[in-house]
């Protein structure tokens, strides 16, 4: 622009403009312009009051620098008091080597996102400077646009460095996978192709097209900004811009790239494909959508070409030929070519076109989810219920679940918390030795709830008040004449009544535990109420950190918020911090990558509480496997266990061949022992989760059907079956549940997990399952089927026939009408030899007391009902209900008459008086009822049958007389 065209202009624009490089020759790269030869150095450097620019000015560095430290405060606190915690742990490599992996995938999302980014933007800025038409204000010479890209530039580089960490538990697992050993049936990769490398292929597919996309929004803004007066006057032609147009072809043809290997991988999603009658590649996916698929890879990678080719000539027509092709693939190939081929190809021949599809999702989903290794057995169901198989399952009576543990919670609450600060958890199911003999019984441990302290300040919070005390155990099968349980352990210190020790019943770590303590202080602890004084203790373990510097207190006291940290006499050098003492929260600090299940539960061993944690592995990446909410595959591939006193955690592998587990062993060396390492204490407390035995069965309903024709019709699916509970009484699956008992065909006693099934949309019984507890058989599923022809009564069923009983309807109907409500416990089903029994406690609470009472036990059979205050007197009156049936062998002389029992035709012969037989009968009697109280049903059928002998003799000798 010559001096001259300046003349009219405004004196202020004017040295506006003579400071800028509006119409210079000059550059961002020191190009000499004219008006003295700026160069490239921004129109407005900000200086500092010295005149040097802003970047060399000491000042602004320190003050940048305290400011980064101060935003970063937090993470490195919480990164120095958690590599702290680790160390007490002994797993400081497990921390370390998870915050390398995040942080390496951190910097290098970052670096790579920033130098896309910040590469291309910048790029653009100083070719659009160069490729700028005369007379057009050169707006992207502004200094503060510089600013503005970097800043945008890393503030998205930032969001995308951390969606890239994010996923480091998928980087962790793809470097150290071990193969599943199984490949997919219809491209033959390996199981861990699905599970281990198609989610990071995924994620970085979707990664990198997000930020070329983001790159590619950024340069054409940049670009559009030089050309604002064309674009306002309509004549901006992008692509007659060489250096708009070979900038944009790049990216595009990067994203097109990108964008046809999710295509590819898009190929391998079919085996996830919901399409056919069963989940996975369905007949229309294989010979429909793979080809459009294919279609799809092949026009958008040749438009990649086409747009590389604009990079060196301007011709868009090549790539907007493809482009019309890719449509019509999509349009055609991917959406109406399917519908069609699935209407008039696959529906009138579905299941001959599906036959192969549908053989894989079973397969695939009873691998996926372990049911492959169930195995089925017949049950013969013979004749009712009798005393002799009660007596021969002695074991399994004795363990016959009366309490509920919701009703049982409540009931601990009022009859054991003893202070309003205890609280106890979920009431636990478990078994032990206890004299001689194994025992099923409920338990909890009795925690402490600093919401209900009568006097809260920070000492009391935080270095008095510090743990829980103690735990509450009750055999499943026992019940006072108050209708409340028998406790083996209670009160405070704990009161054991039989051969178990309870030496170390602090609880430090628990369920409810959620905040810090300090332990090990100047302050004794509170340990238990005793009368109207308490007892004190001071902490003995090594759970925590130790504050034995300044350093250390400082960290926890900007960590924890707590200043009293610092300015407490009582926190000295001894004293110990405990955090993450919620037993959940403590193993996912140290495992974020396994799934644990809801329940943990207490157990005592070697006098001290151990808590007991099931972890899972899963995923929703296995190929064919029918989907259970947003998981396709799982194992209970690991048992944890947590000392309640000092927080030592230990990992045990109770699934050696999942290949998850393995990976993450190979990741985390020393991290995991085998199960074998366990004590043995402890390996006798182990249990099947129930969490993952709802969901195989829940699968197990469907899958258990391997006939494919049998499968499309549906013609066998199964059902969980419906009970009646609590106050409203309304159906609600039946839960499973812990028995001991033998399994048929097997002597002894084990500890069983079962749950019964019934057809759908009936209610009778079709079989049930069993998951074994005990070693060396942990984790076998046995499904026992009942023959289908005949009828066997359903939990539903049992129930109806419970509420048409007169008695026991009138009874419910008299206790609702005197201020008080009834709950119905579960409904058990136990299978005994060749019959079932069916066992439902009943439970009354007042509506002015929080204390519910077992009242009545209701058994069942097949053809009989009783209900009674204790078992043992409703299963007597359940067996004295049968009836027997006698006929005299006409044959015998009168010295000797014979009776015979129809169903064994074994002869009776009388050999004795009337008053010999009564005295005998008498004697019975009472032998029975000594051995009903003392619940020795062995002793009771043998009496019973000596007295149901005298009973029928005396009946053929009074019929003579």
């Amino acid at each position: 622009m010559s001096r001259d065209r300046f003349d009219d202009i405004p004196e202020a624009f004017r040295r506006a403009f003579e400071d800028s490089n509006w119409g210079r020759g000059g550059d961002d790269n020191g190009g000499n312009g004219g008006n003295g030869g700026n160069g490239g150095r921004p129109p407005f450097p900000p200086r500092g009051g010295n005149g040097r620019s802003l970047f060399q000015n000491r000042t602004f560095w320190i003050f940048a620098i305290i400011i980064i430290l101060l935003l970063s405060l937090s993470w490195i606190v919480d990164t120095y008091t958690n590599w702290l915690w680790f160390s007490e742990l002994n797993y400081q490599s497990v921390w370390f080597k998870q915050w390398v992996v995040q942080v390496v995938s951190f910097i290098i999302a970052f670096v790579l996102a920033a130098a896309m980014l910040l590469g291309n933007w910048h790029l653009a800025r100083r070719r659009a400077i160069k490729g700028t038409p005369p007379f057009n204000p050169n707006f992207l010479q502004f200094a503060g646009l510089k600013w503005l890209i970097n800043g945008m530039g890393l503030f998205l580089a930032f969001g995308f460095a951390g969606s890239g960490s994010a996923h480091w538990r998928d980087y962790l697992r793809y470097f150290y996978q071990v193969p599943f050993g199984t490949a997919d049936p219809i491209f033959n990769k390996d199981i861990s192709f699905y599970l281990f490398n198609l989610p990071v292929y995924e994620f970085l597919q979707g990664w990198f097209m997000s930020l070329l996309v983001m790159t590619l929004i950024g340069v054409a803004a940049i670009y559009a900004i030089n050309f604002l007066p064309d674009i306002q006057r309509g004549r901006w032609r992008p692509f007659q811009q060489p250096v708009l147009r070979q900038h944009v072809a790049v990216l595009v043809t990067l994203l097109l790239t990108v964008w046809a290997l999710g295509y590819w991988l898009d190929i391998y999603n079919l085996l996830y494909s919901p399409r056919g009658v069963a989940f996975g590649a369905s007949y229309t996916d294989m010979n429909a959508s793979l080809w459009a698929l294919r279609a799809q890879i092949l026009f958008i990678g040749l438009a990649a070409l086409a747009m590389a080719y604009n990079i060196f000539r301007a011709e868009l027509r090549p790539a907007l030929v493809m482009g019309g092709l890719w449509l019509a693939a999509t349009l055609l190939l991917g959406g109406l070519y399917p519908g069609l081929l699935q209407r008039y190809a696959v529906e009138p021949n579905e299941i001959e076109r599906e036959r192969p599809y549908i053989a894989y999702n079973i397969e695939y989903t009873r691998l996926a989810f372990g049911l492959d290794k169930v195995e089925t057995r017949p049950f013969t169901v013979g004749d009712d219920l009798s005393a002799a198989d009660l007596a021969q399952n002695e074991a399994l009576l004795k363990n016959v679940r009366l309490w509920d543990y919701r009703p049982l919670q409540a009931t601990y609450q009022q009859l054991q918390a003893l202070r309003t600060y205890y609280q106890f958890g979920e009431v636990d199911i478990d078994r032990y030795q206890i004299d001689g003999e194994q025992r099923q019984v409920m338990l909890a441990a009795r925690e402490l709830n600093k919401a209900d302290l009568p006097f809260s300040s920070w000492v009391n919070r935080n270095l008095e008040f510090t743990h829980g005390y103690g735990l509450v155990m009750n055999p499943v099968n026992r019940v006072t004449t108050d209708g409340q349980p028998e406790f083996f352990i209670k009160d405070l210190p704990p009161k054991v009544s039989i051969d178990l020790e309870v030496t170390r019943p602090e609880i430090y770590y628990g369920e409810m535990t959620t905040d810090a303590v300090f332990v090990s202080s100047g302050r004794e602890e509170f340990n238990y109420p005793s009368g109207d004084e308490n007892v004190y203790t001071s902490y003995e373990g090594l759970g925590g950190v130790p504050l034995n510097n300044s350093l250390k207190r400082l960290a926890f006291a900007i960590r924890l918020g707590e200043t009293n940290v610092l300015l407490s006499d009582e926190i000295d050098s001894g004293t110990r911090v405990q955090f993450y003492r919620q037993i959940t929260q403590r193993v996912q600090q140290i495992t974020p990558f396994l799934e644990l299940d809801s329940d943990p539960y207490i157990v005592v061993w070697n006098g001290r509480l151990i808590w007991m944690l099931d972890a899972y592995t899963y995923s929703d990446q296995f190929p064919y496997a029918e989907p259970i909410g947003n998981i396709n595959y799982i194992r209970n591939s690991a048992k944890i266990t947590v000392d309640a006193y000092d927080g030592t955690v230990t990992y045990y592998i109770t699934d050696p061949n999942d290949p998850i587990i393995q990976t993450y062993a190979r990741a985390f060396p020393g991290l995991f022992k085998t199960l074998d390492e366990m004590p043995e204490g402890l390996q006798a407390h182990i249990r099947y989760p129930e969490g993952l035995f709802n969901i195989q069965m829940q699968q197990y309903l469907k899958y258990h059907m391997e006939d494919v024709r049998v499968f499309y019709n549906q013609e066998d699916k199964w059902a969980i079956p419906n009970e009646l509970f609590d106050v409203e009484q309304q159906p609600q699956p039946i839960e499973p549940y812990y028995v001991t008992m033998p399994l048929p065909g097997t002597g002894e006693p084990e500890y069983l997990l079962i749950q019964p099934f019934t057809p759908a949309e009936k209610s009778n019984m079709i079989a049930w399952a069993a998951a074994r507890n005990d070693l060396p058989n942990y984790g076998q599923l046995i499904v026992y089927e009942l023959p289908k022809q005949e009828l066997i009564f359903g939990p539903i069923q049992v129930e109806g026939r419970i509420d048409q009983e007169p008695e026991i309807s009138q009874q419910f109907s008299l206790w609702n009408q005197r201020g008080s409500r009834i709950i119905r416990g579960n409904l058990l089903v136990i299978p005994i030899n060749e019959s079932f029994l069916y066992v439902e406690p009943i439970y009354l609470q007042s509506d002015t007391s929080a204390l519910p009472e077992l009242k009545r036990v209701i058994v069942a059979s097949d053809t009989r009902i009783a209900m009674r205050t204790t078992l043992d007197e409703a299963l007597a009156a359940l067996l004295d209900a049968a009836p027997s049936q006698i006929v005299v062998d006409t044959d015998t002389t009168p010295d000797e008459t014979t009776t015979t029992d129809t169903t064994t035709e074994t002869p009776v012969v009388v050999n004795a008086t009337i008053d010999e037989l009564v005295q005998s009968a008498n004697d019975h009697f009472t032998a029975a009822e000594a051995a009903q109280r003392a619940g020795d049903w062995a002793t009771y059928g043998a009496e019973i049958d000596a007295l149901q002998s005298d009973l029928e003799q005396l009946m053929i000798l009074s019929g003579q007389e």
